[in-house]
């Protein structure tokens, strides 16, 4: 007897949410930098908040860095970002 598996996922639709709400300035503000964990992740990051530091007079930086590529962000590490940051940016290195 032959048995034929489907591979394929069959995976819900994506849910809609709300965005987060944007600040109007950055001017002040503290930028979270949030790296995915692989090699050079937080050093493109570091070029992007340069850019952004000299457009946008940015106040300060928090940086946290996964120790995982594939696992989500910790719950404390997002709970420290959301709390002291205006605005994160994320990006994957490697």
């Amino acid at each position: 007897m032959t048995r034929i598996l489907d591979p394929t996922l069959r995976a819900l639709p994506p849910r809609t949410a709300a965005r987060a709400p944007r600040p109007s300035r950055l001017s002040g503000a503290t930028l979270g930098l949030l790296a995915n964990g692989k090699t050079h992740g937080m050093v493109f990051l570091e070029r992007v908040a340069e850019h952004l530091r000299g457009r946008h007079d940015i106040a300060d930086l928090l940086r946290v860095t996964k120790a995982n590529a594939s696992a989500p962000v910790r719950p404390e590490d997002a709970a420290l970002l959301v709390r002291r940051c205006a605005a994160v940016v994320t990006a994957i290195g490697d």
